[in-house]
């Protein structure tokens, strides 16, 4: 086995120049050596449809037909209908390549690179000469000669809009009529910016005109048949630079598109009689000289036969020549044209889309019905035969060389595998077509997944051997035969051009699954060969060991067998059981799980519904095993935080090619799926484990609980940014408890971490400041604003640091968060609001962007009440001697009656006294202190100092002492006033005792250190 690994029995060079996709191209012997037969079926031509009849028919039937046929006219169409790349093409050479060599025919065969004028005219005209024909012959060399590309599509879209402006409404029905006249269609192709819209690059009518003048190179792409919806100028740049008309009739056409489709409609009916305005061909001129034609061989009894390789690309002629093909040969008992069998290949679409009068008299001339050869294998009829026939004499071709070929005449081709070394290994490995050609590098399984890959979308068994030989044979043999020979094909791209078709099982997950755990080498490969060339196979082992070998790739160990899975889902029993006993499935159930099978699979898209519980599953899993600790948080139900931070959608759990992927955020999602074999059976396993039925894997649910432990880091990032609570959020909440507890006097900077923690955490319920009497206006309004919404501020903190029970209150605090955060917040002193403040702050700090103007404001304030104090009590002057003195001066005036007067006044200095007397007089002092520190504090501690010396609560002290100096001091200098305006000796006596009074407090003042 070891010559097969790697093999190439073939060179790529010669596979590509001698597999060719379009029947015109290969020479006679490469064309004959190739040809493969394939069904054909018949069609009747009913109206505008094709109606298959029984049985099927092979070339040799439809030549036999073609030549035998009789026509009550003499004039016989066989039309070849088809999708492009069917085969009809071939079909029409391989008739000509089969046509007997007989006098008594004169054969025309118009090849479907063939499509310029000259060309066209020339091969119908061959061998017939007269002084009409050579006139056309000329007319159609000075048309060709004497017009470039350009210059022909102008004139096209002038003759156009000349034939549509003369159409008339009566030839169109209801609101299409709008299209008819010289103010319908032909507005637009007269408008000369739309003009230049119909003439760009790409556009039907340049292609056209191209072609008209020459001949379509074999490689480059088909001309289209006529117009489509593409073609209208529905896409024109700058539109206001068209006429008002022209705009007019493009918004109708933008809005309707029934009135799109009559447009194409009625420009594909008019472009022939352009083309003939344009080329000298009108008035009949070609009809009436094919009919010379067929004078002339009648004169000379030959039968014509006309093959034309693909009749839509004989535009300009088509109707004429339509009309020349089919006029009967017998005119009253008289001979007067040749006999004609007609054979012409055209696409199913086009020839259905003829126009009525034409497709009258194709019905007549044809007997009723067609050849089709739009083939359809299915699993049941003997396709896969014909397609390893079809591809197996291609195979064989490529591996003899196209100058081998071209030696043997294509008619005694051998097979090159009867001389092949490998012969015996790689035919009992990848098998053989019927006609004994290998298969290799395909097999029969291969070759039909591949075939249905490649087939039309809406015609999945549909074998279109145009494009089974490009996309399927000449692309493994050539682009592939380097990684074949390197053993690494199928590499990862093989499935992206050959997704499964419809009918195709792919291999399974869990096989897939299998192939991944044992296969170390490369289970991708072995996946795929699985899939094509083991036809998906329940064991992996079931693939033939020389396509193993071929491909370099050894067999799997044997325990991969004996572990091979059914997938998660159990194989039922007659009882409703698995066969470990759970329930099975329920058909619900079972349309999920096959829904994430293709989803895996195929590639299909996963239904928003399922996804979306698979969503919930995960994401809930996750969140059920969150312990809120890490970091440590208040606990909140999962109805709240799927509201707010883990919704059960794509923004959380993102399930690539699933519905419901397009909300905004998903490309953040912190849980992402791959599409993977592995992740269906991970969500089919989830599904059974919630339904309790069948077997979920165990490997699979031990994965979830990894999964949502690994995930709750996540979760705690998404319920941090959901509920604003990361450690930046939190530390801008701790900052502004700090300075709502500073505007309180409860908290300044300097305080233990302690302290400040249990300020911050507060929520201020009871806070009461002793010195509000001497706080600005300013002050006690922020104060106020701040103790009404601190409730909200400190929930939050205490959500954000705080463990509770369940979802009850917060029992404790994560100390180990908590304590980085205040130091952080507790380092400076300012309040900048951040470019995010949380929900849960902004209410309490509304106003605290004039904190630092209220710390002035109040510094000043209290230096001014200082000011006040030391006017009466200058500096080493002792309070309570003060107040000693007071009371003393006081008894003396008692006796001589200079008390103050009324019983009112006399109350409010006792009461004055009493306060003073009970004050702390070091309150002075200390706020001397504090003020004095400002101007001296170091730059970096400037903003301390000056909080520490705004927010201290002076307590009640500081305005007794202020209200009883200002009220002794006014009393004295009223009872002095007093003593000396009395005249008398007890006056007299009065005054000097007040003024001893007097000067024992000045004298205070002067000696005494001791402010208490």
């Amino acid at each position: 086995m070891a010559d097969l690994r790697g093999h190439l029995c073939w060179a790529p060079e010669t596979a590509s120049a001698t597999i060719n996709t379009e029947a015109v191209n290969p020479s006679p012997a490469v064309f004959l050596a190739t040809h493969t037969p394939l069904r054909i079926r018949r069609a009747r031509i009913q109206d505008r449809s094709l109606i298959p009849m029984d049985g099927t028919a092979d070339e040799g039937t439809v030549l036999a037909d073609f030549l035998e046929r009789r026509s009550t006219t003499g004039a016989l169409l066989m039309p070849v209908v088809g999708d492009t790349g069917s085969g009809k093409s071939h079909l029409v050479r391989w008739v000509r390549e089969n046509i007997p060599v007989s006098g008594d025919r004169q054969v025309i065969y118009l090849e479907k690179t063939q499509t310029s004028l000259k060309a066209v005219v020339n091969a119908l005209l061959e061998g017939v000469d007269s002084e009409s024909l050579s006139k056309l012959r000329a007319d159609i060399d000075s048309f060709s000669s004497g017009l470039d590309e350009v210059a022909l599509a102008r004139r096209l879209i002038n003759a156009l809009n000349e034939a549509l402006a003369a159409t008339s409404p009566r030839d169109l029905s209801g609101a299409n009529r709008i299209l008819a006249g010289p103010r319908g269609l032909a507005v637009l192709l007269q408008d000369p910016h739309i003009q230049q819209y119909l003439l760009g690059p790409g556009k039907y009518v340049p292609l056209l005109a191209a072609q008209l003048l020459h001949d379509r190179d074999a490689a480059s792409p088909e001309r289209p048949a006529g117009f489509t919806v593409d073609d209208l100028p529905l896409k024109v740049r700058e539109i206001d630079k068209a006429a008002e008309v022209s705009k007019a009739l493009l918004s109708k056409l933008l809005s309707k598109p029934d009135l799109r489709t009559a447009a194409v409609d009625l420009l594909n009916q008019h472009i022939e009689t352009a083309i003939q305005n344009v080329s000298s061909l009108g008035s009949g001129r070609l009809q009436q000289a094919m009919l010379q034609v067929r004078q002339e061989y009648a004169r000379q009894g030959k039968e014509i036969i006309l093959l034309v390789e693909d009749f839509a690309l004989v535009q300009g002629v088509q109707r004429e020549l339509l009309d020349a093909l089919t006029e009967p040969a017998v005119r009253e008992g008289t001979i007067r044209y040749a006999h004609m069998r007609t054979m012409m290949a055209v696409t199913t679409g086009y020839f259905t889309d003829l126009p009525e009068t034409v497709m009258s008299r194709v019905s007549a001339a044809t007997t009723g019905y067609l050849y089709d050869l739009d083939l359809i294998f299915n699993r049941q009829d003997d396709g896969a035969e014909q397609i390893a026939s079809f591809v197996g004499r291609y195979l064989n071709a490529a591996r003899i060389g196209q100058d081998e070929l071209e030696r043997s005449g294509g008619h005694r081709v051998p097979n090159i595998c009867e001389t092949c070394p490998v012969r015996s290994p790689c035919h009992d490995s990848f098998g053989h077509s019927p006609e004994g050609h290998g298969l290799y590098p395909f097999n029969r399984s291969a070759l039909l997944r591949m075939v249905h890959s490649v087939a039309p979308a809406n015609q999945p068994w549909a074998f279109v051997p145009r494009t089974v030989l490009s996309n399927v044979v000449r692309r493994v043999l050539v682009d592939d035969a380097a990684e074949i020979s390197a053993c690494t094909f199928p590499d990862a791209a093989f499935k992206e051009r050959f997704p499964l078709g419809p009918e195709d099982p792919p291999l399974t997950s869990a096989v897939s699954e299998l192939v991944n755990s044992y296969d170390q080498i490369d289970p991708q490969r072995r996946n795929t060969l699985l899939e094509f060339w083991g036809d998906a196979p329940a064991d992996p082992a079931e693939l033939d060991p020389g396509i193993l070998e071929a491909f370099g790739l050894p067999p799997l160990p044997d325990e991969a067998s004996q572990h091979r899975p059914a997938g998660p889902e159990p194989t039922p029993s007659a009882k409703g059981k698995s066969p470990a006993g759970e329930n099975t499935p329920s058909p619900a159930l079972r349309r999920k799980l096959e829904a994430i099978e293709n989803w895996a699979t195929r590639n299909l898209p996963l239904q928003q519904a399922i996804a979306g519980e698979l969503r919930a599953l995960i994401g809930e899993t996750v969140f059920r095993r969150y312990n809120w600790s890490q970091p440590l948080m208040k606990e909140i139900g999962k109805t709240e935080a799927a509201s707010r931070a883990w919704p059960n959608n794509s923004i959380v759990v993102s399930i690539e090619g699933a519905g419901g992927e397009n909300l905004p955020g998903t490309a953040a999602a912190p849980i992402k799926f791959k599409r993977n074999t592995l992740n269906s059976q991970f969500f089919q396993s989830l599904l059974l484990a919630k339904y309790n039925s069948g077997v979920p894997r165990s490997e699979d649910i031990r994965r979830l609980a990894r999964f949502a432990d690994t995930k709750a880091t996540d979760l705690a990032a998404r319920l941090q940014q959901s509920f604003e609570t990361s450690d930046a959020d939190l530390t801008t909440g701790l900052r502004a408890a700090l300075i709502g507890a500073a505007l309180a006097g409860k908290a300044w900077p300097g305080m233990d971490d302690a302290d400040l923690l249990s300020a911050a955490l507060h929520d201020g319920r009871g806070w009461t400041r002793g010195d509000h009497t001497i706080r600005t206006a300013q002050w006690r309004q922020l104060l106020e604003h701040h103790l009404n919404q601190r409730k909200t501020l400190v929930e939050g903190l205490r959500a954000g640091l705080g463990l509770s029970q369940g979802i009850g209150a917060v029992q404790m605090i994560d100390a180990a968060r908590a304590l980085p955060l205040l130091r952080q917040a507790a380092s400076n002193w300012t309040w900048r609001s951040p470019g995010q403040v949380p929900e849960w702050v902004k209410r309490a700090v509304t106003g605290f962007a004039t904190w630092e103007e209220r710390i002035d404001e109040q510094n000043t304030e209290l230096a001014a009440t200082l000011g006040r104090v030391r006017r009466h009590l200058p500096r080493e002057t002792s309070g309570r001697d003060s107040v000693e003195a007071v009371q003393a001066a006081l008894k003396e005036a008692d006796k001589v009656g200079l008390s103050p007067t009324g019983a009112q006044q006399r109350d409010r200095l006792d009461a004055l006294i009493a306060e003073a007397a009970n004050a702390d007089w070091q309150v002075v002092s200390a706020l001397e202190r504090d003020l004095n520190k400002i101007s001296s504090a170091e730059a970096d501690h400037a903003t301390a100092v000056r909080v520490h010396a705004a927010v201290r609560d002076r307590g009640a002290s500081l305005s007794a002492i202020e209200a009883f100096l200002t009220g002794a001091d006014q009393w004295l200098t009223t009872a002095l006033g007093d003593a000396g305006a009395r005249s008398d000796l007890a006056g007299d006596a009065a005054a000097r005792d007040v003024q001893t009074v007097l000067d024992e407090w000045a004298a205070l003042s002067e000696g005494k250190n001791d402010d208490g």
